[in-house]
């Protein structure tokens, strides 16, 4: 059998964390997140973890006789799915945006709107033992807020769908690790 088991990666643990466009990543890999103050942390995750799903158009074109000789692909899209365990300020802000949340004589008051387009940037922390993956979303949208149920046998949860845009020079996100096996030669 080929292959190194040492190569392969259970991400035991996560956190995504949420920040204005632009907003820079610590200066190491090593600098947690929280070093740069405006990157929120969305709290505790499931533990199904994140999805990525990718959908994109593709169109075969064929030779007499029926021999494929190409494929048009288009309109490429790519998504993160996550489910927050928390009910805090920087999930209520993903999950309504533009709604507004204040504290006066120890009342919380959520006032909730009209959703509209918040594009911000993302970063799903992955650990495995010492190994640690960012992947940065410079830029990206909470698209879907999943059913959110309240009753005392569920816990209430909050399933987003994070649709990731691409930049001007298409590149959707990029990983950052410290991944031995990944290092480039």
């Amino acid at each position: 059998m080929t292959g190194n088991v040492n190569n392969s990666r259970l991400w035991e643990n996560a956190d995504l964390w949420s920040a204005p466009v632009g907003t820079a990543l610590p200066a190491a890999l090593t600098d947690a997140m929280s070093t740069v103050p405006a990157w929120k942390a969305v709290g505790l995750l499931s533990e199904d973890g994140a999805s990525e799903s990718r959908d994109e158009d593709s169109n075969d074109f064929y030779a007499w006789g029926g021999k494929l000789i190409r494929t048009k692909r288009s309109k490429h899209k790519r998504s993160i799915k996550v489910t927050c365990l928390e009910d805090n300020l920087a999930v209520f802000g993903l999950v309504n945006p533009g709604s507004v949340a204040t504290t006066a004589d120890g009342v919380n008051t959520r006032t909730i709107k009209a959703p509209k387009s918040d594009k911000r940037s993302f970063v799903l922390e992955l650990m495995d033992g010492d190994i640690t993956r960012r992947r940065h979303i410079p830029t990206g949208e909470v698209t879907e807020v999943g059913e959110v149920t309240l009753s005392e046998g569920d816990l209430q949860a909050f399933e987003l769908t994070i649709t990731i845009y691409p930049s001007t020079d298409d590149v959707l996100y990029v990983d950052y690790d410290n991944d031995t096996a990944n290092a480039a030669a």
